[in-house]
């Protein structure tokens, strides 16, 4: 009797130490499903922003953006070859090998069974939107809000002046078209009159000329039709003869998209980061930065995206002019003593032509001319890095109305010094707060592209196959390992799979404090 309750006891002993048994391992398998679901979570993120981690040296060196290489430098957009390095790189974390030791086991181990880019971003998708948030969020950790705006106060208060220039243009024209009329119909008259007398007389004379009026505006005209370049730059200045292939500029060909969702930049706030960005971190004809670079005027080409140097200095050029000739051509008609000095000489040059009545367009014509003369002296000395005056007074002008017809022939004649004014990247950064955000960023884009194909092994990169952003889905499989010691149940004879979706940013859409 005795050993049969010993043996009772015991079997109960055996049950009871079973189910603490089964309990216990069962608690420490729900306690390891969640660790390893946690696991996987800390994984992806780690993995992810890993890749991210891979960004292109030349890009963040020179000019300090994030941008992710997708091609790895084949020239193609290798999603494929993310997934596959992502799986790799999961994979290890997991199951990292330790050398000398084989293979390191813990009970957190799991394998990865696929991971795969869900979404993604490309720099140059909506017009290089990416690149540019990425630009302004950049600036407004280096430049304080206020010191930024009142930057771009100073330069947005150059009241758009070009077709005030214009205007000037078509002034001068028509004085000249008038003048050259009236001319055409006196030497009509004189030839009647002489064929008149001959007739009468039957002698062979000579129709009388008259002595022309000196006219400023005939010089003018013919500089307006000659090189600007050459009236305002000296005779050994070099301008840079560097350009681009306009082939597969990023503006014209057909891009990657990608297909996530990113902050769009907006049009004043991010702009006004942007232009200090550009000032900054991008060359131009008074100032050029010491690193590789396929065009030495740079600011230039983001404004015209012309595709040489040169090209876009003359375009530069060209815009600069008009500007000045309206700021001076509206000073000009408010300055009565100009304007009756002007008066005088067209009434001479009226009277000359025999057209009495052309007085106030000959007189608008020479104020044209004037404007032009003093426009030139005031760009001789922006470009020689000096600055012009806003506002002009009759204190801060230049050039006489005796002068006006010589001045673009004399390159050493330039406009007097002002301690209060815009110089020429003042204007080059106005002109570039009025160019739209889309065609910044399409050529900020393919202009930095050409920079980094200077670059070794990188002379197949494109813009649009660098990541800025995507989301990433990583799939996990592991076994179950306190339940093989009990024999009750099984949670799953397949294990446990877990999916995790994780989603980075260079620029995340909301900045940390």
């Amino acid at each position: 009797m005795k050993s049969r309750k010993t043996g009772s006891i015991t079997i109960y002993m055996s049950l009871l130490l079973m189910v603490v048994a089964s309990l216990l391992f069962t608690l420490l398998e729900v306690s390891r499903y969640l660790a390893l679901e946690m696991t996987a979570v800390i994984n992806s993120q780690s993995v992810t922003e890993s890749m991210f981690a891979e960004y292109h040296i030349p890009a963040y060196q020179n000019y300090h953006l994030f941008l992710m290489d997708s091609s790895y430098g084949s020239g193609q957009l290798l999603l494929s070859k993310v997934n596959q390095k992502m799986q790799e790189l999961g994979q290890e974390n997991l199951n990292p090998a330790v050398i000398g030791l084989g293979r390191y086991h813990n009970f957190l181990q799991m394998d990865v069974t696929d991971s795969s880019v869900v979404q993604y971003e490309l720099a140059t998708d909506q017009h290089a939107e990416p690149l540019l948030r990425q630009i302004s969020k950049l600036m407004k950790k280096e430049i304080a809000a206020d010191l930024a705006e009142a930057a771009y106060q100073k330069i947005t208060n150059v009241q758009e002046t070009g077709e005030q220039g214009k205007k000037a243009d078509r002034y001068l024209d028509g004085a000249i078209d008038t003048i050259g009329q009236a001319k055409e119909e006196k030497e009509r008259e004189n030839q009647q009159q002489f064929q008149m007398r001959s007739f009468r007389t039957g002698t062979d004379e000579s129709a009388g000329s008259e002595e022309d009026i000196e006219n400023p505006m005939d010089p003018i005209k013919q500089a307006k039709n000659s090189p600007l370049l050459a009236q305002i730059l000296s005779k050994d200045t070099k301008i840079s003869a560097k350009a681009i292939s306009k082939q597969d500029a990023v503006e014209k060909r057909e891009l990657n998209v990608g297909n996530f969702q990113g902050e769009s930049v907006s049009v004043v706030s991010d702009k006004i980061m942007i232009l200090q960005y550009l000032k900054k971190y991008m060359s131009n004809y008074k100032q050029q930065r010491n690193i590789p670079h396929a065009l030495n005027y740079e600011q230039e080409y983001l404004l015209f995206g012309k595709s040489s140097d040169e090209e876009n200095l003359k375009k530069m050029a060209s815009r600069l002019l008009l500007v000045r000739e309206g700021i001076n051509f509206a000073y000009l008609m408010t300055d009565h003593a100009k304007c009756e000095e002007a008066f005088a000489a067209a009434t001479a040059i009226a009277a000359a032509a025999g057209i009495p009545a052309a007085v106030k367009a000959i007189q608008m014509g020479i104020l044209a001319s004037w404007a032009y003369a003093e426009s030139i002296a005031e760009m001789r000395t922006l470009f020689e890095g000096g600055m012009a005056a806003s506002v002009k007074t009759s204190e801060n002008w230049t050039v006489s109305l005796a002068e006006a017809a010589l001045v673009p022939f004399q390159t050493s004649v330039k406009s007097k010094e002002v301690q209060k004014g815009l110089d020429y990247e003042d204007y080059l950064q106005a002109f570039l707060a009025i160019e739209s955000l889309k065609k910044i960023g399409e050529r900020l884009a393919n202009l930095l592209e050409k920079n980094f194909r200077l670059y070794t092994g990188y002379d197949q990169i494109k813009m649009d196959h660098m990541i800025t952003a995507m989301e990433t889905s990583h799939r996990y499989q592991a076994r179950q390992v306190f339940l093989t010691f009990v024999t009750i149940a099984r949670l799953s004879k397949k294990g446990y799979q877990y999916e995790t979706l994780y989603r980075f940013s260079y620029t995340p859409e909301k900045d940390s404090e």
